[in-house]
């Protein structure tokens, strides 16, 4: 199967999986309930698309080049601080549910496939099971390429929160989608400036360990 038909195939479980965004927007960025969509775009804008683009985007590069190399011990180190930049406390039983969900409906679409070191670490809890490191260790599989499957995880993670956005506000058909439209835009044009920007190798790890300024 062609590489794009595989991410489609995967994308659509992914849908499947995870309908909602992990830790909805309820609130504009000075703690008021969200009421309208400038608000909503400033959230976007200013915390989660750093997160997805910035963080996420380049950890799921991260676990490719790792998980390349079979090194799971870089793997779970990763995902364990990765969990600390992104998961704040209160959504942490989401995310970890989240990322456990998808790790069980690919063992059954994917039974070829080897989770065994992922499962033996997350029993043991030397890694959290990220959605991210969930993601890259299914696609890395399905040898589909992280210049690929990086767009398709921010776009499916921006769709997501537009999708709820939408909703919460009750907005029509055409302002949803000229939303989605200038979201998609946002999101892709900070992962060109995160892939033309190469940070040091001896400080990229720890730029996973400073604490969010924001929570969801």
């Amino acid at each position: 199967m062609h590489s794009g038909q595989k991410l489609l195939s995967y994308m659509t479980l992914l849908e499947t999986t995870s309908p909602s965004p992990i830790g909805r927007l309820n609130e504009d960025m000075n703690g008021r309930r969200l009421d309208g969509i400038e608000a909503f775009e400033e959230v976007m804008r200013a915390y989660i698309h750093p997160r997805l683009a910035h963080i996420e985007g380049r950890a799921i590069e991260d676990f490719y080049e790792s998980l390349a190399r079979g090194d799971y011990e870089t793997v779970f180190r990763l995902d364990r601080s990765l969990r600390t930049r992104t998961s704040p406390n209160e959504i942490d039983t989401e995310m970890r549910r989240a990322g456990r969900k998808l790790l069980k409906l690919s063992k059954s679409l994917y039974p070829w496939m080897n989770f065994a070191p992922l499962a033996e670490a997350l029993q043991s809890e030397q890694a959290f099971g990220c959605p991210a490191l969930c993601y890259a260790w299914i696609n890395v599989q399905l040898e589909i390429e992280s210049s690929e499957a990086v767009p398709a995880y921010l776009y499916h993670h921006t769709t997501q929160y537009v999708e709820y956005c939408s909703r919460l506000l009750g907005l029509d058909d055409v302002s949803r989608r000229k939303l989605l439209m200038r979201m998609i835009e946002d999101v892709s044009e900070r992962w060109l400036l995160v892939r033309s920007v190469t940070p040091p190798a001896f400080s990229y790890e720890a730029s996973y360990l400073a604490p969010i300024q924001k929570t969801l």
